[in-house]
């Protein structure tokens, strides 16, 4: 089966001028306040907690399942308008298109013209596109924000070239080093949310080990099958002195976990309208340079607040009969 070079290209161009029902603020304030955890509290409580957190899960995956069945609809109606953004910026002469497009060429021919056009514009090869096809999102984000910043370095080499004078060039200059600023800041707050996760990880490791040295003898002493008297007793007594160790775990790590999540609220909350910003920015850049693609402006942000319900979810995790045995 042949490569579609063009939707290559089509990708391409959305990745380094884009670089990419409830709102989800109204979604963000139904969530539940992070609890102060009972290590001892009734399972029922719990339950209810977990029960209100995956309410508002369930609505948020709904918006970001409706944004994507969206876009896979505008991409599949607008394909061939987005082929032809992707022919008009790559800068192909009308020989090289009809190269691209014939459909009885070679797939050497292909390629050949395809990475001249890749190279020409973009500065990378048509391998390197092509496994950028296949990055992860995050991988594809910081990839295409290193091709803006080589894009941006060889404009300020020239700036009157780039420019030209005209207002269309120099907003199209403007907005792509506000773009630059923007996905560096998206990147810095994410850097500083994930922070946060993994300095309560590592203190996590360090009581876990504490604990599990503690655990091991007495869960040795753990009777099962046929018992004596003695031995069933000194079972019950480590089996209770098993339980009193990992209250007493939840006690200490349930209000680092607390501070945690209330460090992370105020965090997603900034990070929003600088999500919407670059969307912003993006689609203006792409209606600029009339290529045929909307960026949503929330789809970023309902994704950060249902990575903020997932670490609320979990404000219980270390309550005694949640810690994993």
């Amino acid at each position: 089966m042949k490569k579609n070079y063009l939707l290559l290209f089509a990708m391409l161009a959305l990745c380094v001028s884009a670089r990419a029902q409830s709102t989800p603020e109204a979604l963000l304030s139904k969530l539940p306040a992070v609890p102060s955890i009972n290590c001892t509290a009734d399972r029922a409580e719990i339950d209810h907690f977990k029960e209100q957190v995956s309410k508002v899960q369930a609505a948020i995956k709904q918006e970001i399942d409706r944004i994507n069945a969206d876009a896979q609809a505008y991409i599949e109606k607008s394909k061939g308008r987005l082929e032809d953004d992707a022919i008009r910026q790559s800068g192909m002469s009308k020989s090289d298109v009809q190269k691209l497009q014939q459909s009885d060429g070679s797939e050497k021919e292909r390629r050949k013209v395809a990475d001249k056009v890749v190279g020409e514009k973009y500065g990378v090869s048509l391998q390197e596109l092509e496994k950028v096809s296949e990055m992860s999102e995050t991988d594809q984000e910081q990839w295409a924000l290193k091709i803006a910043e080589q894009m941006q370095s060889q404009a300020m080499k020239d700036p009157k070239a780039t420019m030209k004078k005209n207002d269309k060039n120099m907003r199209l200059f403007e907005l792509s080093k506000e773009q630059k600023l923007l996905a560096e800041e998206v990147m810095e707050r994410t850097n500083r949310i994930r922070q946060i996760s993994d300095n309560l990880d590592a203190q996590y490791s360090i009581e876990k080990r504490k604990l599990e040295a503690k655990l091991r003898p007495l869960r040795e002493q753990i009777c099962s099958g046929r018992c004596s008297d003695e031995q069933l007793a000194r079972s019950k007594a480590a089996e209770k002195e098993i339980y009193a160790l990992k209250v007493r775990f939840c006690e200490k790590m349930s209000p680092i976990q607390a501070d945690a999540i209330s460090q992370l609220l105020p965090k997603v909350k900034a990070l929003l309208p600088v999500h919407r910003r670059l969307a912003d920015v993006g689609n203006e850049i792409n209606e600029l340079q009339q290529i045929s693609v909307i960026i949503p402006r929330d789809l970023k942000c309902y994704e950060a607040v249902y990575n903020y319900a997932m670490n609320l979810k979990n404000a219980y995790k270390y309550r005694a009969e949640e810690y994993d045995n």
